[in-house]
């Protein structure tokens, strides 16, 4: 396989291959001078020469590691990300709304499994997590709808059928394969069942933890581990990426103190669903944040809890305004965002439902990208709102009851 990567990613032993002499007039700072790159020095003169880009030959798929693949992934989506073809939200947001409500049903299950001491229903878990693929691969936008304006009310459940959603349509963005995508999604809806073994006192405490608490809170990835290590058919990845969710890229995290690569890529991506769901959900404790101030708080946290790469790839993946977002128009008017475009985050689909005085409307489609309000102006976002006193109502603005 040959992949164009930077120049600074560029390592001894890496190969440079032959290609057509007509490739530097489309990329001036291509480095495409064929052979073995023989040491670091190689590497930084080529760096100090100013070229930015070379294609090497890689390892066959097959011959890497997880993490080596996931880094391949990421280098080629930051690269270039082309759109890939969509159901037409309509359409697909009924059907992902009865995955959704499908997987619900199946957390309630786990959870209760796991309290009761019984293996879980790995097999219904990768039935549902297929079903969640299926919607993620039909239109993504929809998943992440869902995760921030369905009407259960239970965090325990939700988060976890949120951080699955979340997960796979990251990793779908990224280029993973199916197959991939399906344990992922398993993952994302068991990380959290270590909470079970923690005492309820500590997991919907209002206030904050004392040591003692907070120290037998970071112990739910090992006792989520254990729990799933009932079932002999859950694959080691399901399992790490349980165990690891929750380490961070320098080091901080728990409970092993991994740091960036040393962290399964699971783990790496569940945590990034895991802490943006986090946010931007009405917690025992805290209020929901708007998700784009919870990406914006993820930002700030690059270089520490997460890889900044990997960070910029995931605030891409989910637009300035996430999908499901309520926000204010320069109009006064409040919409939903319903779809957005990496390409032009700024200007995603908007369905305007209420007026100045957020009394409801019937339901107007806005493309940001090229439309304009009745008397002309161009309608622009502000900012988000708070949809909470409105989730109920607004849902039946997507799915039509």
């Amino acid at each position: 396989m040959i992949k164009k990567i930077a120049i600074a990613d560029l390592k001894p032993g890496m190969e440079v291959v032959q290609l057509s002499s007509e490739m530097w007039q489309h990329l001036p700072y291509l480095y495409a001078d064929p052979g073995i790159i023989e040491s670091e020095e190689e590497v930084t003169r080529l760096q100090e020469l100013g070229y930015r880009q070379v294609f090497v030959a890689m390892k066959n798929d097959s011959d890497l590691s997880d993490e080596e693949r996931l880094d391949l992934l990421i280098t080629g989506c930051a690269d270039v990300q082309r759109p890939k073809p969509r159901r037409p939200f309509d359409e697909a947001i009924r059907s992902a709304a009865i995955t959704y409500e499908d997987a619900m049903g199946l957390a309630m299950r786990l959870v209760s499994d796991a309290k009761l001491g019984k293996k879980v229903d790995f097999t219904t878990a990768m039935e549902t997590a297929s079903s969640i693929v299926e919607s993620a691969l039909s239109n993504p936008d929809t998943l992440v709808c869902l995760t921030k304006l369905s009407n259960f009310d239970d965090y325990t459940y939700t988060h976890c059928i949120n951080v699955a959603a979340i997960a796979v349509v990251f990793g779908d963005y990224i280029g993973m394969s199916r197959e991939e995508l399906t344990l992922l999604g398993v993952a994302g809806m068991m990380h959290d069942l270590g909470k079970t073994a923690v005492p309820a006192r500590i997991v919907t405490k209002p206030g904050r933890l004392t040591k003692p608490e907070c120290e037998e809170m970071k112990r739910h990835p090992g006792y989520g581990r254990t729990i799933l290590q009932r079932n002999s058919d859950i694959p080691p990845r399901v399992l790490e990426a349980v165990r690891a969710h929750h380490e961070k890229y320098n080091g901080s995290g728990y409970p092993d103190g991994l740091t960036r690569k040393e962290i399964p890529a699971f783990a790496r991506i569940l945590c990034l669903a895991d802490i943006y769901d986090a946010l931007t959900s009405n917690r025992y404790y805290k209020d929901a944040i708007p998700p784009n101030k919870a990406l914006g708080i993820m930002y700030g946290m690059r270089d520490q809890d997460f890889d900044p790469t990997e960070i910029q790839l995931f605030i891409k993946c989910l637009g300035i305004y996430p999908s499901g977002s309520f926000v204010r128009l320069n109009t006064g008017e409040y919409a939903l965002v319903f779809e957005t475009d990496a390409f032009k985050p700024l200007y995603p689909k908007i369905r305007i439902v209420m007026n100045k005085s957020m009394k409801p409307i019937d339901a107007k489609d806005v493309d940001l990208k090229d439309q304009t309000s009745d008397n002309g102006e161009t309608i622009e976002i502000v900012e988000c709102a708070d949809p909470s006193a409105y989730r109920r109502e607004l849902m039946t603005y997507l799915t039509g009851n």
